[in-house]
């Protein structure tokens, strides 16, 4: 899974990521799969464990616990958007 984001870490701000399987956030806003998100940046907020992801288009929320699945696999989610 060479060049896919195992961790949100791995996002690099102004690059577009395709959404690749249809997934809901901390708060149970839907992501769809084929929609398109510029990352901008994100924050971790460590007494909580949860992460604001800010994208161009909208922001995603995630919780360690809640979202563990999700992230463990971030790259089944989230692919880079070929040049």
């Amino acid at each position: 899974m060479s060049g896919f984001p195992t961790d949100i870490r791995d996002l690099k701000q102004g690059s577009r990521y395709r959404v690749q399987r249809d997934f809901a956030d901390y708060y149970q806003n839907q992501f769809t799969q084929g929609e398109l998100l510029t990352f901008v940046e994100s924050h971790f907020l460590p007494y909580h464990g949860g992460y604001t992801v800010v994208f161009k288009e909208r922001t995603l929320y995630f919780q360690e616990e809640a979202n563990s699945s999700i992230l463990a696999s971030l790259g089944d989610f989230l692919r880079p958007e070929s040049a």
